[in-house]
């Protein structure tokens, strides 16, 4: 599992545009941005279930490297 840090962008969740982070898990190549209200209303889940239940499939969020323009 990764996590981002904090940037500006729309929550998958509830659709704000706000403060969000990324999670993902590397093996499923499932991501999910989030803000601060959606991740405390998911509780206790644990990171691999809210990524599992709610992401999306980006395998561009987990190349490796800088590309070159």
């Amino acid at each position: 599992m990764k996590i981002s840090a904090t940037f500006y962008g729309k929550c998958d969740l509830c659709g704000n545009f706000t403060i969000v982070f990324k999670i993902g898990d590397e093996k499923s190549k499932k991501t999910l941005t989030l803000c601060k209200k959606c991740a405390n209303k998911l509780g206790n889940m644990r990171i691999k279930e809210v990524v599992e239940k709610y992401g999306t499939i980006s395998v561009s969020s987990f190349e490796k490297g800088v590309k070159k323009l």
